[in-house]
């Protein structure tokens, strides 16, 4: 290989370097973007929605906190007609004065499309495990 073969390779992996700087971030959780915003394992669910030992399965239940509007109630409603909305408690998660806390649960055989239709929505950070202590 002659000089000016080597400077044209030198050139050409440098640039290829340079451009895997710009790319984004891999996922190695294997999650969908608005699978993160999910901060609980969905591994041990059943399809059932519930999870534990056969003698004491039990739903799993998850907040999240969403802004105050009828019309962000009626689209989250409309993803799941069960979700409970709270507007006068922050629930752990920590919702603010601006903010309404909304509780679901997992016991529907479709609780994984739910779950990952209120991951899209843009106002919805995170959803977290909901514990009643």
């Amino acid at each position: 290989m002659g000089l000016p073969d080597l400077k044209a390779v030198m050139i050409m992996l440098v640039g290829l370097v340079l451009a895997g700087c710009h790319a984004a971030p891999e996922n190695h959780t294997g999650q969908s973007p608005q699978e993160t915003k999910i901060k609980f394992s969905l591994d041990d669910i059943r399809p059932d929605g519930l999870r534990g030992p056969t003698d004491g399965l039990v739903a799993v239940s998850y907040e999240f906190c969403v802004p105050v509007s009828d019309q962000v109630y009626q689209e989250i409603l409309r993803i799941d007609p069960d979700l409970k909305i709270h507007s006068d408690s922050p629930g752990r998660i920590g919702c603010e004065d601006s903010q309404a806390l909304i509780i679901g649960e997992t016991h529907r055989p479709d609780w994984r499309e739910v779950l990952q239709e209120l991951s899209t929505l843009t106002y919805i950070t995170e959803i977290r495990e909901c514990f009643f202590e």
